[in-house]
Formats: structure tokens, sequence, C-alpha cells
């Protein structure tokens, strides 16, 4: 790989390898098992009778992307996607992962343990990074993260590139370690805090708030199922938390902060809306948004808001005096960025399987210690995906963190408890 400048191509390849090759292997096993007669293709009545309404939203989502790809005016553009590498055929391999982990996949402990001394590699890469070195010359010689936003548009960190991205990825880990402490037994949870407090000080150090706010409100959030409640005080759990989140939009209704995110959420409760909130997030929702209407049913094809006439983002950058235009390819919001490129039946379908796995983990999650831990990260990126985007760099993890929720049954030994089978 040769640094950021092709981290995205490089990334994809590896992605296709992976995540293609799995389910091409997958395919070709059942088709062998078909042809020696050591599986039998069940009836229609009987395939349809197995099939989850999770699975079914799944595949719903797939054909509705493959409708919108068809349909769209940039047809030979939508199969592998026009910037972001997010075209229909990324979109299918991200399913059809998910759909064969959630009837085939098995979690095993030794996976946790792989993730934490990941967890701790990539964090201690990025901490280097965060205080201006370049190991393995990933940035450009002369440079370093210290730049961004000032040498160079944007900024990258770690093995992941865009700082946005590396928040995606924190915003489920972290509510993971969080949960491995709260269910792991006694000397095992030691192993947690250091790939945790890694973690966290690379989030905050980078100050990506779209993450914090994913991090923050996904540990939140799962208290209540990881705690060991009884249902009527984990109903009390969720109500207390509703009644502070009204508190908190009170308070920021009547307090100004001054400055940064608190300050935008003040401004836009008393309906004061500048394009420029949130790092000019606003501006590229009101853009997209506009041109929703005009392609409600089937969006623009997967990834090609390069190609339509979104007007692009300028901002001025007072230290070299000049004014910076940055054309927009991505909502900055994944659910919108569906709406915009897939349409309105893909995104029904999209927020119909998120909506499934919520339910499944607040029902089974207080029993079922992994499912009650992958939830928490689950939560986390959903979260800050009203600030994110989807790419095939931690795209796949969120996809497959969604098949082990919805999956057959789970096989878990050693720290974490009560791994139940789940029906």
């Amino acid at each position: 790989m040769r640094g950021y400048q092709e981290i995205l191509s490089a990334k994809a390849q590896i992605f296709y390898l992976i995540c293609g090759g799995y389910v091409l292997i997958c395919f070709a096993l059942a088709l062998e098992g078909i042809i020696i007669g050591e599986f039998k293709l069940p009836s229609m009545g009987t395939a349809l009778h197995r099939v989850s309404w999770f699975q079914t939203f799944v595949a719903l989502y797939l054909i509705f992307t493959w409708l919108s790809a068809l349909f769209s005016p940039y047809r030979s553009a939508t199969i592998l996607g026009v910037s972001r590498c997010e075209g229909a055929l990324t979109i299918t391999i991200y399913g059809l992962s998910c759909l064969l982990v959630s009837r085939f996949g098995r979690l095993d402990q030794r996976l946790f343990y792989l993730l934490l001394v990941s967890s701790i590699t990539f964090s201690f890469l990025c901490i280097l990074q965060l205080h201006g070195w370049n190991p393995f010359y990933l940035y450009p010689e002369g440079y370093s993260y210290a730049g961004a936003y000032v040498d160079y548009a944007g900024a990258y960190l770690g093995t992941l590139g865009n700082v946005d991205i590396v928040a995606a990825f924190l915003a489920m880990e972290i509510p993971i370690l969080v949960g491995a402490m709260v269910k792991m037994n006694g000397k095992n949870r030691m192993l947690v805090i250091v790939p945790l407090f890694l973690a966290m000080y690379v989030l905050l150090k980078m100050s990506v708030l779209a993450g914090i706010v994913g991090a923050v409100c996904g540990i939140v959030l799962s208290l209540p199922v990881l705690l060991p409640l009884s249902k009527q005080r984990r109903i009390v759990a969720w109500c207390a938390l509703g009644v502070a989140a009204v508190i908190w939009v009170a308070f920021l209704y009547m307090m100004d902060c001054g400055t940064g995110m608190l300050h935008e959420a003040h401004e836009l409760l008393h309906g004061n809306i500048d394009p420029n909130f949130g790092s000019g997030r606003l501006h590229i929702w009101t853009e997209v948004l506009r041109q929703v209407p005009g392609q409600l049913w089937f969006g623009s094809g997967p990834d090609t808001m390069l190609l339509t006439e979104i007007t692009s983002f300028s901002r001025y950058d007072s230290l070299h005096d000049i004014n910076i235009v940055s054309k927009i390819d991505v909502a900055h919001n994944e659910y919108l960025n569906v709406l915009f490129h897939q349409g309105v039946f893909a995104l029904i379908s999209y927020l119909a399987l998120l909506g499934l796995t919520i339910r499944k983990w607040i029902a089974d999650g207080p029993s079922n210690s992994a499912l009650g831990i992958l939830g928490a990260g689950a939560a986390g990126y959903c979260i800050q995906a009203f600030f994110g985007f989807s790419m095939c760099i931690t795209a796949p993890l969120f996809w497959l963190l969604l098949g082990l929720i919805n999956g057959a049954a789970y096989n878990v030994n050693g720290g974490i408890n009560n791994a139940k089978k789940i029906d």
C-alpha cells in the first residue's frame, strides 16, 4: 500500500478478496454438496418458512439496490461505484456475507482476543501519528497528522485512513470493549483495560464528534441490556434514559455554550440554521434532500452522487487566504445516503433490518452476554452513522455484527458468560 493516497483502492481489493472470496467459497461448497447429494434443496414453501424477517429485509435491501442500479441514468457506473467503491457489487457482498454469517456463523472466544490484539496495535500506530511520527510512511514525505486540513485536505490516521472511518470503527469497538468488561469474569476483565484506554485516547485526541457521540451513546444505551437488572428495573432504566434525553435537550435549548457542536445545537433548536454547522453537513444534507423528490423511488444509483448536480461545498481557509471548494460525493449521513442513492424502498428495508436487530438485542441481550456485547457495538455504529458514511473499510465489520446478532446460534467458551442458542 502506497500511503493514504491509495488506501481506498488497496482496502477495496482486500475487501473483495476476503469478503467476496468468503461468499464465493460458501456458494461453491453449497453447489458441491448439492451435486454429490450431501445437501438436498428444500421445497419453495419450506425454504420460505425457514427465512427470518431479518433475512427477508436484507434480501429486499439487495433487490432494491439492484433495481436502483438498473433504473439509474448512470447504470454502468453503479456496479463498482464512482468515488467510494460503494457500488451495487460492494453492497451485495455486504448483504450476502451478513446472510451467510446469520445462517452459519459461530462466535469463538479466540476472535475476541484477536480483536484485543489488533486494537492495541492499531491504537498504538494512531498514537504515534497523533504525536508527529510517520511509521510505515503512510503520509507523504514531509507531512504528518499535524498538517490535517492545513497542508492537505482532510485528516488521515492509522491503517483505516479518513478519520471519519476511524471514528466509525472506534464507535463500534469501544462499546464492545466496555460491554466485555461488564460481562467477563474476574481476571479476564483486566485484559480489556489496555485496549479500551488506548482506543478512547485515540478517539478523544482526534476529536471526531460523530465517533464520540456514537461511542458514548452506544455505551449508555447498552447499560440496561448489559447490567444484571430485573425486567422491572430494566424498564425503569430505559425510562430514566428517556427522561435524561429530554432534560439534555431542554438544557441545550436554554443554555448557549458559546462555540462548537453544543452552540450549533442550541442555535438549531431556536430555528437559526447556518449551512456551515456540523462542518458543512447541514449544507450537504440540504443539497441532498433537494434532489431526493426527483428520484424518490430508486435513487440515483449506488455511489453516483458525484455525477449528479449537487452544489459543491466551499469554506474559507484563513491561514492560506483561499476559498476551498469541495465536491460532494457522499451525504455524510448513512441513512440519507441510502435514500439518495438507492431510493425510499431500499431505505425502508434497511431501517427495518436495523429495527429487527435492535428488537432482538433488547429482548435477548440481557440473557445472552455475547448478543448484548455485540449489540452495543452495533448501536454505536448506527448512532455515528447519522453523521458518517459507509465504506468497505469498516462497513463489513458492521454487517458482520448484524449477521451474528441475528444468527442461528452462539458458540462462546470462557470469559463471556451465558452464551445461549438464539432461536
